[in-house]
């Protein structure tokens, strides 16, 4: 893209992306400090420096992020690509104002702070977790916990977690039996899991018996109702099966 179509939209990004008139980004030649938030569609201008010697026609940059930000003769200072928060949070950019390629003004400095946008999903520290959970465990003591990592700015509330229980099998009672603190990711017993959890004795076989996986999944259904979900996708059987392969 040439400098002149870069010039022609910068107004017109400019009022689309920050809903602000040119005008108030316009300010005298001295050190700045801008916010621009990451992954702004470019060219996105962000400040023009007034100068009051006469003979300025041009402008140079040099310190970080050359490769990124860029400042056309008139002086307006723009994003050539998109910033990552993640990869850098803050520029430092000296800026000279020439007459025929000689300083005239300047330097002075631009502080470019990135500002973090929710752009990173949380991510669990384990892709499964097991637990035991005793009878007659009080309802709200936690038993197991999960933890999860988000990757945005942990000073902002992109990356506050809050943490849910999205299904329970079995379910035969349609009743939740565990519940999770929101904030901490703590798991325990609710009021009716204390009253409904009740240990049984592991699957029996009798003297040869087959005790094949498909056997397994015979004595699963008559030890539980049977789950709408197929074996391999179903939590509970996975748990059993690996109970029994250890027992065998």
């Amino acid at each position: 893209m040439t400098p002149m179509v870069h010039l022609l939209l910068l107004p017109l990004l400019f009022s689309i992306a920050g809903g602000k008139d040119l005008e108030e980004k316009k300010g005298p030649f001295e050190n700045t400090e801008l916010g621009v938030p990451e992954g702004t569609p470019v060219p996105y201008p962000m400040y023009q420096f007034q100068v009051t010697h006469p003979g300025v026609n041009s402008f140079r940059l040099s310190g970080e992020g050359k490769e990124d930000i860029m400042i056309s003769k008139d002086g307006w200072l723009y994003l050539e690509k998109p910033l990552d928060w993640s990869r850098d949070d803050r520029y430092i950019i000296m800026v000279e104002a020439l007459a025929d390629e000689e300083v005239v003004e300047g330097p002075v400095y631009v502080t470019i702070n990135v500002l973090d946008i929710n752009n990173n999903a949380p991510v669990f520290n384990q892709s499964e977790y097991t637990a035991v959970v005793r009878e007659n465990n009080p309802a709200g003591i936690p038993f197991t916990r999960v933890f999860a990592l988000d990757q945005d700015d942990p000073e902002t509330p992109n990356a506050h977690l809050s943490y849910s229980l999205v299904s329970q099998i079995p379910n035969k009672h349609h009743t939740p039996l565990f519940q999770i603190d929101p904030d901490t990711g703590e798991i325990s017993t609710t009021e009716a899991g204390t009253q409904i959890l009740k240990a049984r004795e592991g699957i029996q076989y009798g003297k040869g018996e087959d005790q094949s996986i498909d056997a397994l999944r015979t004595k699963f259904n008559d030890y539980c109702p049977v789950q709408n979900i197929p074996f391999e996708d179903n939590p509970f059987f996975t748990c059993v099966e690996r109970a029994e392969m250890r027992r065998q």
